[in-house]
């Protein structure tokens, strides 16, 4: 975990971190977003608002899910930020969120927003990542059913070359992996050709990335477009794939603690997000997509290729919360674990 005061941007590791005195117009963000992605936003943010003393705190999203449950309601955060779309829905429903009063929200598609507590504010499409020079002379898959026919026909190329998350350890990972399920019937055949060519898996979408750029993988599967995208406009060496039978679209959803200190910073924070001038801010100068694509020339062009590609945003809502049953999710993780054998890699 990391602690970031916007406007020093001086990093502390959390053993050395000591908590800032209470400042009445502060703004304490919880998020599970790399800080490189955000920063434009936070920076613009900031600006707009120079008494605010904005307090960005980043984590992984399955350490923030546990560290909001583990605080105390008047420990509590002012604004949520997570890619995890089902952990976001589980903290809505459990009473950790208070209503957003902005009729900003009514331009939202209803996809991406919940009981006006939980908003998401991006659209990432979910995709596939490869080293261009080891695919050179090779046909690249384009749809999740010619993947799984690629890797069952090409074993030497694709063994121990294939990355992916970590389904225990990121709940990005979970949330992508059980909405595979949802939307195809050959998930589990895919499954069982990522286990077949023992496929390495990962905490994190950098790590996934770095592996891919140096060769050590050839492919990444199930990546977030938001970063694999950014990367790959700064990387010749990666490419990405927007498959073209189903592409599962992630939002970053915020919420307002119930108990937040700072009440009206995080509703000008929330309502940042969604403006026209944040989404644009979003659109132009960071690493993540905005959720209105006329804004983002890269969403519009993915967007202009619907003919070919099934965009399937996942949205938010109590379905979400189906597989975050114990006994579900515990008999998810097994079958997963049997398909990958993660134990022999």
């Amino acid at each position: 975990m990391r602690y970031y005061f916007i406007g020093l941007w001086i990093v502390f590791s959390s053993a050395l971190f000591a908590a800032p005195k209470s400042n009445s117009n502060a703004l304490d963000i919880y998020s599970a977003t790399d800080l490189r992605a955000i920063k434009p936003l936070l920076d613009d943010y900031r600006a707009r608002h120079p008494d605010v003393q904005v307090n960005y705190h980043e984590f992984n999203t399955l350490q923030l899910y546990q560290t909001i449950k583990k605080l105390p309601l008047d420990q509590q955060p002012d604004v949520v930020i997570s890619s995890s779309m089902d952990l976001q829905v589980r903290l809505v429903n459990d009473g950790y969120a208070q209503p957003i009063k902005d009729s900003a929200l009514e331009a939202l598609p209803d996809w991406a927003k919940w009981r006006n507590e939980a908003v998401g504010f991006t659209y990432e499409p979910i995709v596939f990542v490869y080293n261009k020079q080891a695919f050179k002379g090779k046909t690249i898959p384009r749809t999740h059913e010619s993947l799984a026919l690629s890797m069952r026909s090409n074993d030497a190329f694709y063994t121990h070359k294939v990355g992916s998350y970590d389904v225990r350890r990121s709940a990005l990972g979970y949330l992508i992996a059980t909405q595979d399920e949802v939307a195809s019937s050959i998930s589990g055949r895919l499954q069982e050709s990522l286990g077949r060519t023992i496929t390495q898996v990962y905490c994190c979408t950098s790590q996934i990335l770095d592996d891919i750029a140096s060769n050590k993988l050839v492919l990444g599967y199930n990546m977030l477009g938001s970063y694999s995208l950014a990367r790959a406009k700064h990387d010749p060496r990666i490419g990405v794939v927007i498959p073209e039978d189903y592409t599962l679209v992630v939002s970053r959803v915020a919420y307002i603690s119930k108990a937040a200190k700072h009440v009206e910073n995080a509703r000008s924070f929330v309502h940042y997000l969604i403006s026209k001038h944040g989404q644009q801010v979003m659109a132009d100068k960071s690493e993540l997509i905005a959720l209105y694509p006329s804004l983002d020339p890269l969403t519009d062009r993915l967007l202009s290729t619907k003919q070919t590609i099934n965009f399937h945003p996942i949205p938010l809502g109590p379905a979400l919360m189906v597989y975050l049953d114990q006994s579900k999710k515990k008999r998810f993780i097994r079958s997963w674990e049997n398909a990958l054998s993660p134990s022999k890699q």
